[in-house]
């Protein structure tokens, strides 16, 4: 055999061998140059940990297991104290991860990534929450997030990027403790592009041109641990500009009393269920990116919203003025603009236990549908046109009432105008006999107006009452059964002061012109309450 056969022979076994090697030695040698990369682009503030990795170069594709992705805690407290520290903090754990279509073999560890597709399967996420830098106060992490582990990398392009049955977690970053849960998250990002170009594209959203989501369950409590908050099946559709949730609920950890005695002083138990609801003609992006909500509508069906409060726990005391529902509104940490919001078919209930009878009343309002246009805390809208809000209900399922309510934007400012129709006065009495120790023994309401004016200190308005037959009678707690006994001489003498009817016989109709000086430690739904029922008293003859 001559040496030219030999040193041919030679080569070819180098060759083989090289092949054989590489085949052995490849995936360990990404998983290094990976980990690096990941290192190098992140500034060391993130490493990560694979399993099985399997790279098919012609096809161009790869499957990987087992994938951890995780901040270094060293690293980031040397960043804490500067103006580098980061916002957020991201852990990922993916069971598997399949890419396919890469346009170059060692894509990955080039600073271009083109690819096809890229599915991640069952990943959780957690996100950390420092409260450091310039969007500690966010709930959701900017594009700061994305260029912490993409680091510099020139470009990246991929057709469709599917994240499948993901369970998200954010968290307080020094306590470990869980602001929110996302349960069942499927996510598909299309026709992404990362480069200098895109990066300034305000159409893209995530850096895609659309974005779907869908998750099953998003869940958080309240600081206090008292209320769980739940919003169960989510879509969203970017193309579409439309985001919907099945149900939104505000569940109370404890029944009634056992809530009420958790605080010092009185407060209210809120229970709020609210279903099917729709927003269109959303921005998406201001959503996503900024956590800021800007709608043309939002529409919501069937709800129920309940109220308790228990007045033998003593009040708080504090100052009230700027609490009205547009003054909170405008302190949302949030942008809201929705042109019209409007809730169909809800039932509302403020039940209030009397100290003094020991029971409980319920003001209840059935059927109730509420609009509300000019949604907003955007200052500039509210100028131009007031927050105006519409309602329309049946009073206890029997005499239908109606509202409407301007909100203008200085000096808590507003008007409301409104009627109830007829109704038997004895249906009253679930209410004025726990809440006010009065039964009334006949009459028939046969309708009121209202009008009014207000600040975040006074109302001035008229209102008018329509009645016939007005009997009532005073009520006291017997001490040995604690049941509601009538005051027999009290009530004579109430009934000689109360005017019967209005307008009485050959009477014009009494009108009351009502001037209410707002106590600053309640709310606005009282200051309004207050100044109907001032009127009241002042029409029928009792102060």
């Amino acid at each position: 055999m001559s040496k030219r056969s030999i040193a041919i022979i030679v080569l070819l076994l180098l060759i083989a061998g090289g092949i054989v090697t590489w085949s052995i030695y490849k995936r360990r040698i990404v998983k290094n140059e990976v980990a690096k990369t990941i290192a190098d682009k992140s500034n060391n503030l993130y490493g990560i940990k694979t399993g099985s990795l399997d790279i098919d170069e012609v096809a161009g594709s790869l499957t990987a297991t087992n994938l951890e992705l995780a901040p270094d805690s060293n690293v980031y407290n040397q960043l804490s104290n500067t103006s580098d520290a980061p916002s957020v903090l991201a852990k990922i754990s993916i069971p598997s991860l399949t890419v396919a279509g890469v346009k170059t073999p060692r894509a990955l560890l080039n600073s271009e990534i083109d690819g096809r597709k890229v599915v991640i399967h069952s990943p959780r996420i957690e996100l950390f929450f420092t409260g450091k830098g310039k969007d500690s106060l966010k709930k959701v992490p900017d594009k700061e997030m994305y260029r912490q582990i993409l680091g510099n990398l020139e470009l990246i392009k991929i057709d469709t990027l599917s994240v499948v049955n993901a369970t998200i977690i954010t968290r307080e970053w020094k306590t470990g403790q869980i602001r929110m849960q996302f349960d069942s998250v499927f996510i598909d990002l299309f026709r992404i592009a990362v480069d200098s170009l895109h990066d300034k594209d305000t159409t893209r959203i995530l850096f895609a041109e659309q974005v779907l989501v869908k998750c099953k369950k998003a869940r958080w409590s309240s600081k206090n641990k008292l209320y769980q908050y739940e919003v169960h099946d989510i879509h969203l559709n970017s193309s579409e500009k439309k985001l919907s949730m099945n149900r939104f609920t505000i569940n109370p950890a404890l029944p009634e009393q056992k809530f009420l005695q958790q605080f010092k002083y009185a407060n209210d138990r809120f229970d709020v269920d609210i279903r099917q609801i729709r927003l269109a003609s959303l921005n998406v992006s201001l959503l996503l990116v900024q956590q800021d909500i800007a709608a043309d509508s939002l529409v919501a069906g069937a709800s129920n919203v309940r109220i308790y409060r228990d007045l033998s726990f003593p009040h708080d005391g504090k100052n009230r003025v700027g609490t009205y529902p547009n003054q909170l509104i405008m302190k949302l940490p949030i942008d809201l603009a929705v042109k019209k919001a409007t809730f169909h078919n809800c039932f509302i209930e403020y039940k209030e236990r009397n100290g003094k009878s020991g029971k409980s009343g319920k003001v209840q309002f059935h059927k109730a549908v509420v609009s509300v246009a000019n949604l907003t805390n955007h200052r500039k809208l509210l100028v131009a046109k007031s927050m105006q809000v519409q309602f329309r209900a049946q009073f206890l399922d029997k005499a239908p009432v109606r509202a409407l309510i301007n909100f203008y934007p200085d000096g808590g400012r507003f008007t409301i105008e409104g009627e109830m129709g007829g109704i038997e006065a004895t249906d009253l009495n679930q209410l004025t006999e726990p809440m006010g120790l009065t039964t009334i023994e006949k009459g028939t309401l046969r309708g009121m107006k209202f009008n009014f004016s207000g600040t975040d200190y006074t109302t001035d308005g008229r209102l008018t009452i329509f009645y016939n037959d007005l009997r009532i009678a005073l009520l006291q707690k017997d001490s040995t059964d604690n049941s509601l006994n009538k005051k027999g001489l009290v009530s004579m003498l109430a009934n000689i002061k109360v005017k019967n009817d209005n307008p009485g016989k050959k009477e014009e109709v009494r009108v009351a012109d009502v001037h209410y000086k707002r106590d600053t430690h309640k709310s606005f739904f009282n200051l309004v309450w207050k100044s109907i029922f001032t009127g009241v008293k002042q029409t029928v003859g009792m102060e």
